[in-house]
């Protein structure tokens, strides 16, 4: 029968195909109005997102319950959009006020030979800038020409397994705090442009560089060839040992750097924030960083600050992804600072990436 009539089961089975390609491009096809459900989703997405912003923005940390906290910490991650026009007019505040590109350094330009150096906080405590004291700093601000990309980078437990190493190694710019171990690179990255550090975490784990400094030298070479910032003149009990640190590059030629972080520069820096409304007896590490960062750099990310026990999931973290040793409640805001980060952040001045990367 095939051989008699093929036109038949050719004609057939080409309807058959026919028909096949027909109902499969139907089941691909949406159904009617899903579009239109789409776009009211993405619509009501952004609506709530807008809500969202607003109550960070307007609201403080007090009235807000820590269940809703987490939640809302938790969506901003997913709402974040950032609006180089705010960032724009957070960079002119802090250049009005503090200047960090060519204050934040104490060099040869702004601090000249005879001058008095006022200690921030020890108000009355003075130092004079000798010859010699002039010849260590450097001639200008390494911090002139803008940054495109700068990510600062917290000691928080929250990168405990976040695996954002190599997006933190990806920017062009790096802060860390406070002499932070690099064992867990798949975390935190191996890129280091600028170290700021407590020069008590000298006193306490170096002995004032008095004794052997094997250790102290492996951990700096692990920052290669970054700047190690030091405020050598906040307290009188520092200046001798960044002073030493500083000796201590240079005998051994290693490829850091070290500066210090001038002490008018601090001032005008704690004047801001006072005025901003927030309350601390010292600033953190972590806000002058992300202060400085924000005034030199055209764009800022986040990484490492959470000043909680818990994660965004309720899971117990600790303070530091190296320890769980926490700051004097006393001494620093750490909650409320992270408030100020987390309404930047909602404003699209900054971005704050908590979790995974």
């Amino acid at each position: 029968m095939v051989r008699r009539y093929p036109w038949k089961v050719i004609l057939v089975l080409n309807t058959l195909v026919i028909c096949y390609v027909f109902y499969q491009s139907q089941q691909s096809q949406p159904e009617p109005g899903h579009d239109r459900s789409r776009k009211r989703d993405a619509t009501q997405t952004s609506a709530n997102c807008s809500r969202l912003k607003s109550l960070i923005s307007h609201s403080t940390l007090k009235i807000l319950k820590k269940e809703v906290f987490f939640k809302s910490v938790r969506a901003l991650q997913r709402c974040w959009i950032g609006k180089p026009s705010n960032h724009k007019l957070l960079q002119k505040n802090f250049q009005t006020c503090c200047n960090a590109s060519y204050s934040l350094v104490m060099t040869q330009e702004n601090t000249l030979m005879g001058q008095v150096i006022q200690y921030e906080p020890q108000n009355r405590k003075f130092r004079n800038v000798t010859e010699s004291l002039h010849s260590l700093l450097p001639k200008k601000s390494p911090f002139e020409k803008p940054i495109k990309h700068c990510v600062v980078v917290g000691n928080g437990g929250i990168l405990d397994s976040s695996f954002c190493g190599s997006k933190i190694d990806r920017a062009d710019f790096v802060f860390r705090l406070n002499f932070p171990p690099m064992n867990r690179t798949e975390d935190v990255g191996t890129k280091t442009d600028l170290v700021y550090a407590n020069p008590s975490i000298l006193l306490s784990q170096f002995n004032s560089l008095r004794d052997s400094r094997t250790s102290f030298i492996a951990m700096v070479k692990k920052y290669d060839s970054s700047f190690i910032l030091l405020p050598a003149f906040s307290f009188s009990g520092y200046t001798e040992v960044s002073f030493r640190t500083l000796y201590t590059m240079e005998d051994l030629d290693l490829k850091s750097k070290v500066v210090f972080f001038n002490p008018a520069y601090l001032r005008k820096l704690n004047a801001y924030w006072r005025l901003a409304g927030l309350r601390f007896r010292r600033l953190s590490s972590g806000l002058v960083m992300v202060s400085v960062a924000a005034e030199i750099c055209e764009k800022v990310t986040l990484y490492g600050f959470w000043p909680y026990s818990e994660d965004l999931d309720g899971i117990w973290i600790p303070h530091h992804y190296f320890d769980n040793e926490r700051p004097k409640p006393e001494f620093h805001s750490l909650p409320d600072e992270f408030y100020r980060y987390l309404q930047m952040h909602a404003q699209g001045s900054l971005r704050v990436h908590l979790g995974h990367c």
